[in-house]
C-alpha cells in the first residue's frame, strides 16, 4: 500500500496525482457509483448525477482534503482514489501498472475474454465495420483486417505509441465490455450477445452523408420537410449510382451474415416485415433505407430483380457514400 504524508490514511497526494493524471476523458464522465460496482469497491456514498470523477480530479490535493463531504469523511477520499486506480487500472491495461510476465499475458487476454464473453466473431472483417475511413485505412496500413488481428496489434504496440479516434475508442469499449459504444464501431446488439445483420446494415447507412440520405428517401417516396427536400439534391444519375454502391455494401454485409438470412426470410413468410425487423436501428429514416435495400437484396437473392450495371467511382461520385 502507497505510504503517506497522513497518518491513518491509506493514500496521499503522490496518489492523488497520478488518478487525476490517469483518468481519461471519457472515463470522467461515469458516475463513480457505476465504477465502484464495476471495481468490486464499497459504494460511493454521494448521491447525484453530479458525482463524476470530472467533479473532483481538477483539484489539488490540499483542496481535495478541504471539500464538503470529504474533509469529514477521509475514508472517502481513500475510496475515491481507490476507485480512481482501478479504473485506471481496468481501462488502459496496457500501462505502467503492467510489469511481471503473468500481468502482461492476462493482458494480452484481456480482448479474446471480451470476445468469448459477448460472443463476438474475433474474425469479423473490419472493413465491415462502422470504423471511420481515416481509421480502416491506417489498420489496413499495418495489415490488420480482423478483429483479432486489431486485438493483437493493440496487444503488442509500444507503450509510447499514441492511438486515438475510433481505434482508441472501439479498444476502450472492447476493454472495458461497453456494449453501448462496441455498438458504434460492431454490429452489436446491446443485452444481446454475438452480431446481428439489421445492425450490420445500420452501419453501412451511418455511411451516409445527409444529401445521400434524403434523395434515397425521396427517391422511396418518404414525405420530407423543406429543408429535408432542400438537401435531396442529387441528380437522378447520381442517385442511381449511389443505389448501386449501396446494394454492393448490403450484398457484401449479408454474404458475412449468410446464416442469418434464413431466419429473416422465415420470419417475413410468417407476416413479419422489413420495417419492424429494422426497428432496432431506432431511427425512421435509416430504417425506411434498409427495408428498401434488403427488399431489393433479396429479390436478387431470389433470381428477380437486379441492381443497376455499377458504375466506376470517378468526379462526384467518387466522393459519395464516404468511399
Amino acid at each position: 500500500m502507497a505510504e503517506t504524508e497522513t497518518t491513518g490514511r491509506l493514500y496521499g497526494k503522490k496518489d492523488w496525482d497520478e488518478v487525476r493524471l490517469g483518468m481519461t476523458p471519457t472515463m470522467s464522465e461515469v458516475q463513480l457509483k457505476a465504477l465502484a460496482e464495476e471495481s468490486g469497491l464499497p459504494a460511493w456514498p454521494i448521491r447525484g448525477k453530479g458525482e463524476i470523477p470530472a467533479k473532483y480530479i481538477d483539484y489539488t490535493w490540499e483542496e481535495l482534503n478541504e471539500l464538503l463531504g470529504l474533509a469529514e469523511y477521509p475514508d472517502r477520499i481513500d475510496l475515491l482514489i481507490n476507485i480512481l486506480k482501478e479504473t485506471i487500472a481496468f481501462e488502459d491495461p496496457f500501462g505502467d501498472m503492467v510489469a511481471t510476465v503473468d500481468a502482461a499475458a492476462e493482458r494480452e487476454d484481456t480482448l479474446g475474454k471480451a470476445f468469448r464473453k459477448l460472443q463476438i466473431d474475433p474474425d469479423f472483417p473490419l472493413r465491415l465495420s462502422g470504423l471511420s475511413l481515416e481509421t480502416i485505412a491506417f489498420c489496413k496500413a499495418e495489415d490488420i483486417e480482423t478483429l483479432q488481428q486489431f486485438a493483437e496489434f493493440s496487444q503488442s504496440m509500444a507503450q509510447n505509441v499514441v492511438v486515438g479516434g475510433d481505434f482508441k475508442g472501439l479498444l476502450n469499449a472492447l476493454t472495458n465490455l461497453d456494449e453501448k459504444n462496441i455498438s458504434r464501431y460492431l454490429p452489436f446488439r446491446p443485452g444481446a450477445k454475438g452480431f446481428h445483420l439489421p445492425e450490420s446494415i445500420g452501419m453501412v447507412l451511418n455511411q451516409l452523408a445527409d444529401n445521400e440520405k434524403f434523395t434515397l428517401l425521396k427517391r422511396y417516396g418518404a414525405k420530407l420537410g423543406p429543408s429535408e427536400a432542400a438537401l435531396a439534391n442529387l441528380t437522378k444519375e447520381q442517385a442511381v449510382q449511389l443505389e448501386n454502391v449501396l446494394m454492393q455494401k448490403v450484398s457484401e454485409q449479408c454474404e458475412y451474415f449468410s446464416t442469418q438470412l434464413p431466419s429473416l426470410e422465415e420470419k417475413l413468410r410468417s407476416g413479419g416485415t422489413l420495417e419492424r425487423i429494422f426497428m432496432v436501428l431506432d431511427d425512421p429514416a435509416r430504417e425506411t433505407i434498409a427495408a428498401r435495400a434488403m427488399s431489393q437484396y433479396l429479390k436478387m437473392r431470389q433470381g428477380g430483380a437486379t441492381a443497376d450495371e455499377p458504375v466506376k467511382k470517378k468526379g462526384l461520385f467518387g466522393r459519395l457514400f464516404g468511399r
